[in-house]
């Protein structure tokens, strides 16, 4: 709560791209629930509702549900579905807490137990929900999380969050590659130049004889 005063954050900010696509979702999830129950809806009428009432995923029709068919292939794509879709979820929110988010002590932390709370506990909501909705949306939700997923890995690999594990990870790659000093050296400073190193002070060392002209 202090980082979020200092820096005028909104803790809620995070969800905003969730409400950003729900229109979308529940646009879609209406359309299709009237292709399914044979109601025009704005231009999707005549010609374009036959066409889309014959539209299917697999032999599963895209307004289909698995409660609300009979049909054993829309059932098993449904199941597939869902399955893909709570399984995306989870890995999608595991990934993030496993490599992109910084180190911290699970004993006495309210975000990282949140997190886990989200973690198990949509991909139950999506699993027990999902009976109700259209191939059609479950389409759409599946593929969405699924390049969420992908997205993620590229900025967790490429741009990771300082102290999280795929930061360190990163920062051993470049140590390896010489990209930056390694800080463990003693011979580089904190600025990444080299030290010269003393040598060892003890016994004073004897001149050498210089041998003259004749």
């Amino acid at each position: 709560m202090k980082l979020y005063k200092e820096h005028k954050t909104n803790p809620f900010a995070s969800c905003f791209p969730i409400l950003a696509q729900a229109p979308i979702f529940f646009a879609l999830f209406t359309v299709l629930n009237g292709i399914s129950q044979d109601k025009p809806r704005g231009l999707l009428k005549g010609d374009y509702l036959i066409s889309a009432q014959e539209a299917s995923f697999f032999g599963a029709p895209l307004s289909g549900t698995f409660l609300g068919s009979s049909d054993s292939t829309t059932k098993l794509i449904s199941v597939i579905l869902i399955i893909f879709m709570s399984a995306t979820t989870f890995t999608t929110q595991r990934q993030l807490m496993v490599k992109g988010m910084p180190k911290m002590d699970s004993s006495n932390n309210m975000m990282l137990q949140q997190q886990k709370i989200m973690l198990y506990l949509f991909p139950v909501i999506f699993a027990v929900t999902g009976v109700n909705f259209p191939v059609g949306v479950l389409i759409y939700w599946s593929t969405t999380n699924l390049w969420t997923w992908g997205q993620q890995y590229y900025v967790i690999k490429r741009n990771p969050t300082p102290g999280s594990p795929a930061y360190e990870e990163l920062q051993k790659k470049r140590i390896e590659k010489g990209v930056i000093p390694n800080p463990d050296d003693p011979t580089t400073n904190s600025e990444g130049g080299s030290v010269a190193v003393e040598e060892p002070k003890g016994q004073r060392k004897q001149p050498k004889r210089k041998k003259k002209k004749r």
